[in-house]
């Protein structure tokens, strides 16, 4: 799973942070197909708690998306939203 640090990492414009955005909206998705496709309860519940990773992460990065494009646009890393 990718974490809401690593993905700041990966942006460098705002482009980037839309396609983040973009990607970890996918990756939810791909998850819930996933968890809705295991036959075991065991698996059902690891990938339930792998969907609520990601869907933390999500939220962080929608949450944070103006913050990130404030950062880029004053010149500053992405990164930077985190102190």
């Amino acid at each position: 799973m990718v974490s809401f640090e690593q993905r700041l990492k990966k942006i460098k414009t705002t482009e980037d942070a839309e396609e983040q955005v973009r990607l970890s909206k996918g990756y939810v998705a791909r998850l819930r197909n996933e968890a809705k496709k295991c036959e075991t309860l065991d698996g059902k519940l690891a990938m339930n708690e792998k969907v609520k990773q990601a869907e933390s992460v999500l939220r962080k990065m929608r949450r944070s998306i103006f913050d990130i494009e404030d950062a880029i646009n004053n010149g500053l890393a992405a990164t930077s939203i985190l102190n």
